[in-house]
């Protein structure tokens, strides 16, 4: 996801604070607009109005009818009135109304309640608008998941174990990259997947439409695990040698904190990888590029980053860029660049604009992207191809890259986000919907898996060595 703000980590306040900082009269003319100024002519995206405490009524737990009709009310108008498109992208918005409200409000569960009011939001065809429940809010802020811990894709014909998280009951039962998952539950398994890929909310790419089934066979295997303490989740697997095995599991809450990689490969060539564009790993990120400033050549790679923090793209944007340079576009409702304060404090202006540094990193570069890659992770790969300054290597990215300014509090302790920005890179090409085309297209192989080969690694290293 690209977002401009995320909880009390903001893009948003922290550029608040550096401008109030170096001038203090700029914070003396905002304490005086509070005074003598409505709010909306303070904050007319109300940025810092999401962020501050919500009413007893919000903050409620359990969805009562009362609170599931005002939650629909919540998502229906801030989303009609503060789509970043007038047009929402041509949905008829009243219909998606009509046809998920009785739906909802039907719900046997708050579970199926949020659910349902998300496929309300997924209407609009794009991942950065949706509805969060209240146990996904806190997992998110408590940088957690409730998962089986597998990551899983139909490659080559076969549903094949792409990752397994180490600390998941599926890595203790000998589940490992480059296995076949042959069965769900007792079900075959590529028949269930396509069921779940088909009853999916719409999303904004068929990339973005990849992870549909896999976050459902999350959620079916979570629902299992809370029918009974002693549940458990059944699949089977078909090893490199094609024998066959079963595992029991149950879902582990498992930690998404984000990680720099970086180092030098064996060819001479710098290597960072970084799992989310967090504000708390931009110094870090920037200061392992800053350290590999001497090797001729330097791969980034993107690939399973699904995005964050708009600001830190551009900084790293920067960070290979010598001279100031225009790296895109901003499209939001009015028009108008987004301010607080009266204008005071810009946070998306037209034209997306890097200073540059006069000790950037100055080697050739290639940035690895997957269809993982997301939001954030877009507009840097995108930047930096559009520009000139890199190669991009892997697969067409996911496809996701609109921006939202902060999560929305909603009646019944969910939390909405909703597109308020687009974007279009320095030639002008929309990277959502569409995803950012490699130059040197490595489509992933179950084979790669099998014999833990990194065919876009390799691609970029011989890419960038010629």
């Amino acid at each position: 996801m690209m977002r401009m703000t995320r909880g009390v980590d903001v893009t948003v306040l922290l550029k608040l604070w550096e401008r109030f900082h170096r001038d203090s009269a700029a914070l003396m003319l905002v304490a005086t607009a509070l005074v003598v100024g409505g709010c909306a002519s303070i904050d007319p995206y109300n940025i810092i109005g999401r962020h501050v405490p919500v009413s007893s009524f919000e903050q409620s737990t359990g969805a009562t009818p009362a609170v599931r009709k005002a939650a629909i009310d919540a998502v229906w108008s801030t989303v009609n009135d503060h789509y970043y498109r007038a047009d929402l992208n041509g949905v008829d918005w009243r219909a998606a109304r009509e046809k998920w409200q009785p739906l909802a409000l039907s719900a046997a569960t708050d579970d199926e309640f949020w659910e349902r009011l998300d496929q309300m939001a997924g209407e609009l065809a794009d991942v950065h608008t949706r509805v969060e429940s209240p146990k996904a809010v806190a997992q998110r802020k408590e940088q957690q998941v409730l998962s089986l811990g597998l990551n899983i894709r139909l490659i080559d014909g076969a549903l094949v174990v792409l990752s397994v998280h180490p600390e998941s009951d599926a890595y203790w039962s000998g589940a490992r990259a480059g296995m076949r998952l042959l069965r769900i539950d007792g079900k075959e398994a590529q028949t269930q997947w396509q069921i779940w890929a088909q009853a999916a909310r719409k999303t904004s790419s068929p990339q973005a439409a990849l992870r549909m089934p896999l976050r459902r066979l999350n959620v079916v295997a979570n629902e299992a695990a809370r029918e009974s303490l002693s549940a458990t989740f059944g699949l089977s697997f078909a090893r490199v040698d094609g024998s066959e095995f079963d595992v029991r599991l149950r879902p582990k809450t498992l930690s998404t904190r984000p990680i720099v990689t970086s180092r030098v490969l064996p060819s001479g060539i710098g290597y960072v990888r970084f799992t989310s564009f967090q504000e708390s790993l931009r110094s870090s990120v920037l200061s392992a590029i800053d350290a590999l400033k001497d090797t001729p050549a330097l791969v980034l790679d993107l690939r399973g980053n699904g995005g964050g923090s708009g600001a830190m793209a551009e900084a790293i944007v920067g960070s290979f860029l010598k001279t100031k340079t225009v790296i895109g576009r901003t499209e939001t409702r009015t028009g108008k660049p987004v301010t607080l304060a009266f204008g005071l404090v810009k946070i998306a202006s037209p034209e997306a604009i890097v200073p540059g540094k006069p000790d950037a990193y100055a080697g050739k570069l290639a940035v690895l992207v997957d269809a993982d890659s997301a939001s954030a992770s877009e507009a840097t790969a995108g930047a930096l191809q559009s520009t000139g300054r890199a190669i991009v290597v892997g697969e067409v990215s996911c496809g996701c890259l609109l921006a939202f300014l902060g999560y929305a509090a909603l009646p019944g302790g969910g939390e909405l986000a909703f597109s308020e920005i687009g974007f279009t890179n320095a030639k002008g090409g929309r990277i959502e919907g569409h995803g950012v085309i490699p130059d040197i297209a490595v489509e992933r192989k179950r084979a790669d898996f099998v014999e833990q080969r990194d065919r876009a690694l390799e691609a970029a290293q011989t890419a960038l060595l010629k």
